[in-house]
């Protein structure tokens, strides 16, 4: 058995309360509404993207923020794929937390800041513990030991 699958497998011994889910749920819908508000606002986040000195790629990067926001989101609310999408919004955040305290001096940034160190720690905590009890990978692990024997 490999490092990865040690690591795995010790992760899925790990069990979350069943009120964590509730948590992950409204994780998932605030990180699908985000999404779909800079789909909204695309002009803006590729002005926030562009803003941050020496990223060139901007129009990929905010493509990258809000499709991954859009799919993530709803993913996390479901339990699917957990911990996949949880990795792939880490860096959007820890971005965001950084954009956020290097403009921490207006008043509105006060409340993003907060926020964003908010889901930032939330999706770490996620990471750790993947999609919980009433989950799509709960199912799907389920189904995987059924199947085995």
């Amino acid at each position: 058995m490999n490092a990865v699958q040690r690591i795995d497998l010790w992760l899925d011994t790990v069990k979350a309360p069943s009120w964590m889910d509730v948590i992950r749920l409204a994780l998932g819908i605030f990180i699908f509404y985000k999404g779909f508000i800079f789909t909204q606002n695309f002009q803006a986040l590729t002005e926030n993207v562009a803003s941050m000195d020496g990223l060139f790629l901007t129009i990929p990067i905010a493509h990258y923020i809000s499709i991954t926001h859009l799919v993530g989101g709803c993913l996390i609310a479901m339990g699917a794929y957990t911990r996949a999408m949880c990795l792939l919004n880490l860096p959007i955040l820890i971005g965001a937390v950084i954009f956020n305290a290097g403009h921490f001096l207006t008043v509105e940034n006060h409340l993003e800041l907060a926020m964003a160190i908010i889901v930032l720690a939330l999706l770490a905590l996620f990471f750790i513990y993947g999609g919980g009890r009433f989950s799509l990978d709960e199912l799907r692990r389920r189904d995987l030991q059924r199947k085995k024997g």
